[in-house]
C-alpha cells in the first residue's frame, strides 16, 4: 500500500510539473524546429511580446524587426530570415510572424539576410557560448509616390 501511494505521489508530482512549466509562460509562441535549428517568431500584442522578452535569455539569438517611421521606428512582421553558417549552409529559413524571432544557434559564425518589401538587410554575426545576442534590424521608412 505504501509503494502505490509514493508511486501515485511521483505520478502526480510528474503531472503538476509538467502543467506548472506549460503555464509558466502561456503566451511565448510555439517553438519551431528546422534542421538542427530551434526558433520561435511573434510579438504581437502585449502579452506575446513580454514572454519573448522574458525567454531570450536562454535563446543564443534574438532579432528585433522594425521600420523607420518619421522619427521613430514601427515594429514590423512578414519579413523572410535567412541564417548561413561559415559553409554557407542554410540553419534557418523562415518568414517571421512577428517583430522578434529568437534562435538557437551552435557557436559560431553566420550570415543573416533579413528582407522586407524586397529590402533586403544583412548582417554577419559571431555566436557566442554562454551570450545571448540581440540585434535590431531597421528598414528605411517606405518612399511616398
Amino acid at each position: 500500500m505504501k509503494t502505490r501511494i509514493i508511486r501515485i505521489s511521483i505520478i502526480l508530482a510528474a503531472i503538476f510539473s509538467t502543467l506548472s512549466f506549460a503555464q509558466e509562460n502561456p503566451s511565448l509562441p510555439p517553438v519551431k524546429t528546422q534542421g538542427q535549428t530551434q526558433f520561435l517568431s511573434g510579438g504581437i500584442g502585449q502579452d506575446e511580446s513580454e514572454a519573448i522578452f522574458q525567454a531570450r535569455g536562454s535563446w543564443p539569438l534574438m532579432l528585433e524587426l522594425t521600420q523607420a517611421a518619421g522619427s521613430k521606428a514601427e515594429y514590423i512582421s512578414d519579413v523572410q530570415i535567412t541564417i548561413k553558417d561559415e559553409l554557407r549552409n542554410t540553419v534557418l529559413d523562415t518568414n517571421a510572424e512577428g517583430p522578434y524571432l529568437l534562435a538557437k544557434l551552435p557557436t559560431g559564425k553566420y550570415s543573416l539576410e533579413a528582407t522586407h518589401n524586397s529590402v533586403t538587410l544583412h548582417r554577419n554575426l559571431k555566436i557566442q557560448k554562454g551570450s545571448a545576442k540581440k540585434i535590431t534590424l531597421v528598414w528605411p521608412a517606405p518612399k511616398n509616390n
